[in-house]
């Protein structure tokens, strides 16, 4: 499952992307857990939506450590009883890959 998106900008040291969070911003721990440091940008949210879209940049050093966190915050939704996020992700991010 993909729950972001790689935004196509040109940097020499960072990477810009945006990624499905939750308003309780779960993520953060990952981020920390794996020693990576994000820069946020903007966020969007929907009325009585629980999820969170996040725009954000990550050092191309760090990029790695980044994508390896996202893929855990699957594991962490279905955790804490987010079972809908996979399918939200799939539905919000169908053909922008």
């Amino acid at each position: 499952m993909k729950n972001y998106i790689k935004l196509q900008k040109r940097s020499l040291f960072y990477n810009y992307y945006i990624f499905v969070d939750t308003k309780d911003y779960l993520a953060d721990g990952l981020f920390i857990k794996n020693k990576v440091y994000v820069h946020f940008g903007k966020e969007y949210t929907k009325q009585n939506c629980d999820y969170i879209i996040i725009f954000c940049k990550v050092r191309k050093k760090d990029e790695e450590r980044f994508l390896h966190a996202l893929k855990q915050l699957e594991n962490k939704m279905l955790l804490l009883e987010q079972f809908d996020y996979p399918e939200f992700c799939r539905t919000l991010l169908k053909g922008k890959e």
